[in-house]
């Protein structure tokens, strides 16, 4: 399954259309076309997140915050933001993609992730969801 199948799954059930202007959900980094081998859910996509996905051989992130809200000017790693965008960059393990206010209006991430891909792919759930 390519990440662009998980993704147009997760769209099909959180539409891009019902998230805030503000907000800035969908695939962040990473290629669309790319295999995807294992997906790490998690609430945030931090640089320990990505740690743990590329441990587990997940190459699909699927966090409920965007880590990148606006756009950056600079990627040198001199924040948490900037390091977990270059370590998903520098890996095939870590392409990013969320829902966030397009999933709220209609349901919880775990309910997204279980109805749109429990049976196509691996799903890891990380342990910094509580």
């Amino acid at each position: 399954m390519k990440i662009r199948e998980v993704t147009a799954a997760l769209e099909s059930i959180a539409p891009p259309s019902l998230q805030e202007s503000y907000d800035n959900a969908g695939l962040t980094t990473g290629e669309e076309n790319a295999e995807c081998k294992g997906i790490l859910v998690s609430l945030d996509a931090t640089e320990a997140v990505i740690d743990e996905a590329i441990r587990k051989n997940c190459n699909l992130v699927v966090s409920h915050h965007p880590i990148v809200f606006s756009g950056l000017k600079r990627i040198t790693g001199k924040n948490y933001v900037q390091k977990a965008v270059i370590k998903a960059i520098k890996n095939e393990n870590g392409e990013i993609t969320w829902v966030h206010t397009d999933s709220e209006r209609e349901t919880i991430l775990s309910k997204i992730v279980g109805e749109a891909i429990e049976r196509s792919v691996q799903v890891e759930t990380s342990n910094y969801i509580n």
